[in-house]
């Protein structure tokens, strides 16, 4: 890590890769080489994300020529409604631009109950999975990550995913703010370009028109989500979520399918990129448009320029290793270690004698194991090495039977651990061969650039 934030910190621009770019395929390697290299030793990740993640899921982004601000102008040719329109709290002000807004919304949620979760969002469910993941903020409100079992919300001690901008599966009452699920009966309302009466609301206006009171103003439903130029309801839990990560010490923060337009996510990305820069760790984006060098320069290290899955793929290809799980390996079944009772230890003792054996002794004869004696074990994934203790003698106390059994146990123990031990020895074989692998594909490379300016 510390190599790749010293070649970042050398050219204060952001540096842009290109995957499989064959014009750059040395310069490229390298510099994919550090990026992944820093990603696998990081252990606090933090992640931004937008909607090019969940564009190889079938949903559109917002920006590009197949975008969904280019598929309302093809399917609403009569109406003046520019797309960044329907998010922004202006549509508000035409009932015209609001019949459009529902039945945009409930095509786009069709839309992505019948998506699946990409390579990213299987990546960030990954991190998690190995502790390394410290948080992820999402600018989407498609809720893909549910889908792979991580927790979505906006207050970080019961959310792995923060939602920026809300979540279109749940509808919110514009007057109460209620928020229920989605029915039949408000889907084809919304479809059919309509805001259906939030029934809590309608309950107490009839109330209070029997009661013979004023009328309120009964809300409609519409979906969860925070529009531009709404202030977000959960603004100030979402900013103590924030604080609590910085606070964390992140040593990496990764960027990918964003545009980085919202003013809102500016700042954060701001934020968490100074205190990762703070603990010697790197800035990644990671999306298929370049970023402004003037605005991003000196906070985005690496860009990646390159669609957001291959990006995973390649991560994959040069850090295997990052991908593994310690759940994977067989390590066999341990029974549990029995406790001794104050009446095992006094029946262990020599019928007729007065001497008594110590708790610890007891315990251990029993077990199979020593007491704890100076270098007498090492530890070995959390587990005593029992393969290098003394053997085990004859106690006074203990009959020729129970002496026998202590003496199998041990020598079970034992074969368990010197299994560890070889599994141990092969992670760090495999490891070392990684290592030596892309140092050579590094010294051919540059060798190959050697011969080409010769040649020349």
């Amino acid at each position: 890590m510390a190599a790749a934030a010293k070649l970042a910190q050398q050219n204060a621009i952001p540096k842009t890769l290109r995957l499989g770019d064959a014009s750059q395929e040395a310069e490229a390697a390298l510099g994919l080489c550090a990026v992944s290299a820093s990603v696998a030793k990081a252990k606090r990740i933090l992640l931004v994300t937008g909607a090019g993640i969940s564009c190889n899921a079938g949903i559109p982004d917002f920006r590009s020529e197949e975008g969904l601000y280019a598929m309302v102008k093809k399917d609403y040719p009569t109406a003046v409604v520019k797309g960044r329109d329907l998010f922004d709290a202006i549509l508000f002000n035409s009932p015209v631009s609001v019949s459009v807004f529902c039945t945009f919304m409930a095509r786009l949620r069709s839309c992505i109950l019948s998506a699946r979760s990409t390579a990213v969002h299987k990546f960030i469910k990954h991190l998690y999975d190995c502790n390394r993941l410290l948080r992820c903020y999402t600018q989407n409100i498609d809720g893909l990550e549910g889908q792979d079992g991580l927790r979505l919300g906006v207050e970080g001690k019961s959310a792995d995913v923060v939602q920026l901008h809300g979540d279109i599966h749940m509808l919110k009452c514009t007057m109460c703010g209620l928020k229920v699920s989605w029915s039949q009966e408000y889907f084809d309302a919304l479809e059919n370009g309509n805001v259906p009466e939030c029934r809590n609301c309608s309950e107490k206006a009839e109330e209070r028109t029997n009661a013979g009171k004023r009328c309120p103003r009964i809300g409609g439903l519409l979906p969860n989500i925070v529009l531009y130029g709404e202030e977000h309801p959960d603004g100030d839990g979402i900013g103590r979520c924030i604080d609590s990560d910085i606070k964390s010490r992140p040593d990496c923060l990764i960027i990918v399918g964003t545009s980085l337009k919202v003013l809102g996510v500016k700042k954060l990305i701001r934020k968490a990129a100074k205190a990762v820069h703070e603990r010697g760790g790197i800035v990644i984006f990671v999306n298929n448009t370049t970023p402004a060098v003037s605005s991003w320069k000196g906070v985005i290290d690496y860009h990646i320029e390159s669609d957001c899955d291959r990006w995973i793929d390649d991560l994959r290809v040069r850090q295997p290793s990052l991908f593994l799980k310690q759940t994977c390996l067989s390590l066999g079944h341990t029974k549990p270690v029995k406790k001794i009772t104050r009446d095992e230890k006094h029946l262990s003792q020599k019928p007729g004698s007065s001497a008594k054996i110590s708790k610890a002794s007891a315990r251990s004869i029993t077990t199979g194991k020593k007491r704890k004696l100076p270098r007498d074990t090492d530890p070995l994934c959390g587990i005593t090495n029992l393969s290098r203790s003394k053997p085990l003698q004859r106690t006074s106390g203990l009959t020729a039977i129970e002496f026998d059994k202590a003496l199998a146990e041990r020598m079970r123990c034992k074969r368990q651990t010197q299994e560890l031990e070889n599994i141990v020895i092969l992670g760090q074989d495999v490891r070392g061969a990684i290592r030596d692998y892309t140092r050579q594909s590094v010294e051919c490379i540059r060798h190959r650039e050697k011969l080409q300016k010769t040649k020349l």
